[in-house]
């Protein structure tokens, strides 16, 4: 059984298979898996369940309307990321994908204009400008991010897209720590470039992963990855 602060997971197993139950979890009434109402099901009779952190299934979007960055400047910054809940039979491969459980209910939102954007869910304001002042539950990542400004003018983060599906997370003593994001910012009438990767200073000296990415496309890649309301300010 797993417990978050509104969220409980439970499983039980059947004579070849697995119930599945998801209750949300309310002050009055006592966190408890209700199975008679859970899901079932027919894997065989393989004992093996594994239960896996995983990121959101659409990109996230940052607000970032209190942070700046000068000219052939670097920022760097944290954000705590939510995590879902992938529960696998047997092995961790995608056929053996019981059910995928978001422990946090994320607000729907656009990134980009109107006929060009895409999907995503929204992640808010809220940043770190060190890891240590994170402090995220169990059921939360930290997302290392730096912005290079290779541009002549005062680059406003005003909303940063994060293509959570080109992540990985990994294990650093004890917390779960998304790859690091790294964005050179080019200018607004030229596409910035963003990669997904590994950092011995953000996830330890040894490669340990939790989870890979969902998607196995270039970790360099050449997106849009803000949207300005306002124009950027000119040196």
């Amino acid at each position: 059984m797993l417990a978050a602060a509104d969220f409980l997971l439970g499983v039980r197993r059947e004579k070849e298979g697995w119930t599945i139950s998801q209750e949300v979890i309310t002050e009055n009434e006592p966190a408890h898996p209700d199975f008679n109402s859970g899901d079932y099901f027919q894997t065989g009779k393989s004992n093996t369940l594994l239960i896996l952190p995983a990121l959101p299934v659409k990109p996230l979007v940052f607000k970032g309307n209190l942070l700046h960055v000068g000219p052939q400047q670097k920022l760097s910054f944290y954000l705590k990321m939510p995590l879902s809940v992938q529960v696998f039979h047997s092995k961790n491969q995608p056929a053996n994908l019981l059910s995928e459980i978001p422990v946090k209910r994320l607000s729907d939102t656009w990134f980009g204009d109107s006929y060009s954007g895409e999907p995503a869910f929204l992640l808010g304001t809220q940043h770190f400008r060190k890891a240590s002042d994170v402090n995220p539950s169990s059921y939360e990542a930290i997302c290392p991010v730096t912005i290079f400004n290779n541009s002549p003018g005062v680059l406003k983060v005003e909303r940063l897209i994060i293509r959570v599906e080109n992540m990985t997370l990994y294990n650093n003593n004890g917390n779960i720590i998304t790859s690091l994001l790294a964005i050179e910012y080019k200018g607004k009438e030229t596409i910035s470039s963003a990669s997904y990767h590994f950092s011995r200073v953000h996830h330890g000296e040894k490669e340990d992963i939790l989870a890979n990415p969902r998607s196995w496309a270039s970790k360099n890649l050449l997106k849009i990855n803000f949207h300005f309301i306002r124009n950027i300010l000119q040196s």
